[in-house]
């Protein structure tokens, strides 16, 4: 198979925490690494911890990268400049977040100049909640792409049929689609003892529908008889965030409920690895990277028919529910008179289905494949 060069130009990049796709890129680009292919990611220093070195390009294990420094995050003049030095030498552009002003530059430019073919991952950014948001500007993005980015080169990345759907309603039904569930690079499990919280873990957004679940907790009379809490883990310094703490304490339950703010690295593995369960009780979700995390630690997950994790139930690693407070509470009351060898089991199963169905390292062939066919 033909070693690829492949040109990642993006808003931000591991070590970096802001967001799913921070991640999910990585582990890409490190198993492609690791195969003998050669990614090349242009970013911005949105994010990155100190001492990460800025504006140079950088030889790692997930391939060569600089973190270049932007004044306007949606138009990283840096990101697009050291991207096109790159664009001429590399033989695929793959882009993330199609209404990103910046992927729409990269892909202009590179249809009327360069003529690289391109993949481009929606990340979750045509999902109808996200497009409520600066409508009018992501209309505007979407045009522009229909009427000034050549189809002939460009390929569409999803990651469920959901996703899918989004794409060739904005894009038309001849687009062209490759779906390839979000793969991660599996950490050890860490061996410790399951204590008595239940779990929510990710960005504090009104997508999440995380006062679904406060108000299905304070109507569980299992859940306020027990010795149960709630963790949640995220950045609730946003408007979204201070409701739910008003409304955590409105409901009675500042000593149910905690809000841990933002946590990463070995402290966020050893919650996830702690925990009951994990909830994930969104709106709407491509994918839901939070979920996987949680099941590489054998901890069990609920999550929400908005979401394309329908394969808890058929694994018997978690539930797939409605998000509405009542059906969330009827699951809640589920898990807490589960008993202890049915538990048991459902962590093994969790830890069991990350290591079969997703890891990146035994999964990057359909990446080469992907990559080998629009090339083609």
């Amino acid at each position: 198979m033909k070693k690829l060069k492949i040109l990642f130009p993006t808003g931000s990049f591991y070590p970096a925490q802001t967001g799913g796709p921070d991640n999910t890129v990585y582990w890409i680009t490190k198993a492609l690494t690791r195969r003998g292919h050669q990614p090349v990611i242009s970013t911005t220093d949105r994010g990155q911890p100190l001492p990460t070195p800025r504006g140079r390009w950088l030889d790692t294990d997930y391939g060569k990268v600089i973190y270049t420094r932007n004044p306007v995050h949606y138009l990283p003049l840096g990101v697009i400049k050291m991207a096109l030095k790159k664009l001429r030498n590399v033989d695929v552009l793959h882009l993330s977040m199609i209404t990103y002003p910046a992927s729409f530059l990269m892909a202009a430019i590179n249809s009327k100049f360069y003529r690289k073919p391109m993949l481009w991952s929606s990340r979750g950014d045509l999902d109808p909640p996200m497009l409520l948001r600066s409508p009018k500007r992501k209309k505007a993005v979407i045009s522009l792409i229909n009427r000034h980015v050549d189809k002939d080169l460009l390929w569409f990345h999803s990651t469920c049929d959901a996703e899918t759907t989004y794409i060739r309603r904005n894009f038309g039904d001849e687009a062209k689609v490759i779906q390839i569930p979000n793969y991660m690079e599996l950490p050890d499990r860490i061996e410790t003892t399951k204590e008595k919280y239940f779990m929510y873990i990710g960005r504090i957004d009104p997508k999440k529908a995380i006062e679904n679940l406060i108000e299905a907790l304070s109507r569980s009379r299992s859940f306020l008889s027990s010795e149960f809490t709630l963790k949640i883990v995220g950045d609730y310094y946003n408007d979204y965030g201070r409701m739910l703490v008003n409304l955590v304490e409105k409901k009675g339950l500042g000593n149910r409920i905690r809000f841990l703010g933002h946590r990463d690295g070995r402290e966020k593995e050893e919650l996830l690895a702690s925990a009951w369960f994990t909830f994930m009780p969104s709106h709407t979700e491509n994918f839901g990277i939070v979920v996987m995390e949680g099941l590489a630690q054998g901890t069990p997950a609920v999550a929400s028919t908005g979401t394309p994790w329908e394969v808890l139930e058929q694994h018997h690693a978690g539930y797939w529910v409605p998000n509405d407070p009542e059906s969330l509470e009827k699951t809640v009351d589920r898990i807490l008179q589960l008993p202890p060898d049915e538990l048991r089991q459902m962590n093994e199963n969790a830890y069991r289905l990350a290591r079969e169905e997703f890891s990146i390292h035994a999964n990057i062939s359909e990446w080469e494949e992907a990559y080998q066919k629009i090339l083609a």
